[in-house]
């Protein structure tokens, strides 16, 4: 018996990527747990690692898994349900100790005007409890103040989440408004309630968004082109990430307020941020990692994620 770097694989029922599913292990039985950890984005590809002992014939364990809003079927075999159960091997030889699992998702409720934009989700309390009764209020920001000839107007709208913690309204598309989010406790005291936190917020130009993801945006994803930054020693190479928030906005030039970036190795390649570019300089021959964080750490998630396309290559020669 020997122990064996283990895989295992998330993917969706389109089969792309799905990071953010918790795998836990148990031995054969499914009774004695072992470890657990989050698939997260490598490349193309979602997967945990795991180190378990492994032999021939294999050692069998048993996967569950988890994550809000995806349901798991059983995808390592035809007649597999969740939970499933893998084979380790050792050595792996001709059984490679890789396993994929399909989650499907279910997308968001979309409005049924084109111009609207649905923003729906669920809340929870401090205990992992439904929150219900947790009251928000959108004030139209009057962008847009006119859609098809008709202007929009009127004031403070309210909303309050059901007994599921569950809540929806529908926002115009590319619409700015302030939303006011009041504290339970505040609010049955007094009918106006007090406010936990105001902040704008910026709808996508789609049918339907996650309103948490609006309450509380963060930088998701960079696409780089090229995807490998190739400069010659003492030349600088000018770059335009394409930024996407987790609220469904693409942000514009480098988004220096929301995005830091930084090289692995000063001695190969530096770089600056501009407002509308960043610029990399080729410092010295080889290669090295431009690495992009985001500069608000106030939004914690859970599990943690980094920005899907950092860090990116650097070669200079």
């Amino acid at each position: 018996m020997a122990v064996e770097t283990v895989r295992v694989y998330s993917v969706d029922q389109n089969d792309d990527a799905l990071p953010g599913v918790l795998v836990r292990v148990f031995d054969a039985t499914g009774t004695t747990f072992i470890t657990q950890g989050y698939t997260a984005t490598v490349g193309a590809e979602a997967y945990v690692e795991f180190s378990l002992n492994g032999s021939d014939p294999p050692v069998s364990y048993t996967i569950r898994l988890a994550k809000t809003g995806v349901a798991f079927d059983g995808s390592l075999g035809d007649d597999s349900k969740t939970p499933q159960l893998i084979a380790i091997y050792s050595p792996p030889g001709t059984h490679p100790n890789g396993f994929s699992v399909q989650g499907e998702t279910f997308p968001l409720p979309s409005a049924t005007d084109p111009r609207l934009c649905r923003a729906s989700g669920w809340f929870r309390d401090g205990q992992g409890a439904p929150l219900a009764g947790l009251y928000i209020s959108m004030i139209n920001q009057f962008k847009p103040a006119i859609v098809d000839g008709r202007g929009i107007l009127g004031g403070k709208i309210d909303i309050k989440t059901d007994e599921d913690g569950y809540v929806s309204i529908d926002l115009f598309r590319s619409g700015i408004y302030r939303a006011m989010v009041e504290s339970i406790q505040a609010a049955e005291a007094s009918p106006e309630g007090a406010i936990a936190f105001s902040r704008d917020i910026r709808v996508p130009d789609r049918p339907y968004v996650n309103l948490v993801d609006l309450l509380f945006p963060v930088v998701m994803e960079i696409t780089w082109d090229p995807a490998t930054l190739a400069v010659a020693v003492g030349a600088t190479l000018d770059v335009v990430p394409e930024i996407t928030c987790s609220d469904g906005r693409v942000l514009t030039g480098a988004a220096v307020e929301d995005v830091l970036y930084a090289t692995e190795d000063t001695d190969i390649a530096n770089v600056g941020a501009c407002e509308d570019k960043i610029v990399i300089l080729g410092v010295g021959p080889g290669t090295t990692h431009l690495v992009a964080t985001r500069k608000d750490q106030t939004v914690v998630t859970v599990p943690v994620t980094d920005i899907i396309g950092s860090p990116v290559d650097i070669v200079v020669t």
